[in-house]
């Protein structure tokens, strides 16, 4: 399941949780229970998802560093205004 997916699924099931809970007023009664359960479940999902997607992010500025530092010329790049000046050497 996508993020986005996840987060919408998540949202739905804390507002279905908030719902039951004042119809029901027992946060120990088995069908809140389980719809915490549920929603416990999207969470770590969620978090390894972007655990994930931090750790692809990581490893692909890595290798763009490595490229970058080993092309050849050097370039200087600054910023004037809105402006960026790229300067070979």
């Amino acid at each position: 399941m996508e993020t986005t997916q996840l987060i919408r699924r998540l949202q739905l099931l804390q507002r279905r949780l908030c719902e039951m809970a004042n119809d029901l007023g027992n946060l120990t009664d088995p069908e809140i229970v389980a719809v915490s359960e549920e929603a416990d479940r999207l969470i770590i999902q969620l978090q390894r998802l972007r655990k994930e997607e931090a750790e692809y992010r990581k490893t692909v500025h890595r290798s763009n560093v490595t490229v970058l530092a080993g092309s050849q010329p050097t370039e200087e790049v600054s910023e004037q205004g809105r402006t960026f000046l790229v300067k070979h050497s």
